[in-house]
């Protein structure tokens, strides 16, 4: 949703008529590449190399998911002030929790709300990771969008390596505090039931079948296909257990040589 023209709002305070001006989109049209037009409250380059990066990411979430690309467009704005940013999404998008970015997706409207700092590029590669998967298989299952998204956030050339998630359910799984269960990410509908954990187990599922076997990585190509071409399919977990039953002990054992690998602690 676009916001033009500022409101304004006068409002007495310690007995003095203060005005208040309501934060707007960013109005400047800055870059249209492919899906992505891009709004921002700054100068921003038409080559901007982080630009460039999302575009490629297209290409690469394509190839990778073996899913078609589509021509709907991805509208992003991007805020210079993260005060100005805040204030913006607390206005309009209340329920949200508080984060650097944002994708929504409504009946029309791709769209992403991001705010320019120093992890601006993991930001926008996650939410707009989301904006390319949404305008093909807008059913996407929601463990299943978050995992795919946080393997797309990583730089270009780690092969989705997330090394945070690796930490954090090595360290868990060492202690016997957690252990794989994709039966119930499966189950999980809202975001807000979602810990940080579960992004990081949605996260390794899909590097797991991204990054070990053509076979696993072909099971999980054919599921998105499914979901893109008759809008539902079986639950996932269902499918992979019925492929190989010792998967939630495979995945486990991929973490930890992704863990002893990179050397997590």
């Amino acid at each position: 949703m676009r916001f033009g023209i500022a409101l304004l709002l006068a409002s007495l305070v310690t007995g003095c008529a203060t005005v208040r001006t309501v934060p707007t989109l960013p109005e400047d049209l800055s870059v249209v590449r492919d899906q992505l037009v891009v709004y921002s409250d700054f100068k921003l380059a038409t080559r901007h190399r982080l630009v460039e990066e999302l575009v490629a990411l297209r290409g690469d979430i394509s190839e990778q998911l073996a899913v078609p690309v589509s021509d709907e467009p991805i509208h992003i704005y991007l805020f210079d002030n993260a005060e100005t940013y805040k204030k913006y999404i607390e206005r309009h998008f209340p329920a949200l929790p508080d984060r650097r970015a944002f994708f929504v997706e409504s009946d029309t409207r791709l769209t992403v709300y991001a705010q320019w700092g120093d992890r601006v590029a993991e930001d926008l590669r996650h939410e707009v990771t989301h904006g390319y998967l949404h305008s093909v298989i807008p059913n996407t299952p929601l463990w299943l969008d978050e995992g795919i998204a946080e393997y797309f956030e990583t730089p270009r050339g780690w092969d989705g390596l997330h090394l945070a998630h690796v930490k954090l359910l090595d360290a868990q799984a060492s202690k016997g505090m957690w252990k794989p269960d994709l039966s119930r990410l499966d189950k999980l509908t809202a975001i807000d039931e979602m810990t940080q954990r579960d992004y990081a187990e949605s996260w390794l599922w899909l590097h797991f079948f991204l990054q070990t076997t053509r076979e696993r990585q072909v099971l999980l190509q054919h599921h998105l296909n499914t979901l893109h071409e008759k809008a539902q399919a079986p639950p996932f977990s269902q499918i992979v257990f019925n492929a190989e039953p010792d998967a939630a002990y495979t995945v486990l054992d991929h973490l930890r040589t992704l863990a002893e690998a990179n050397r997590v602690e």
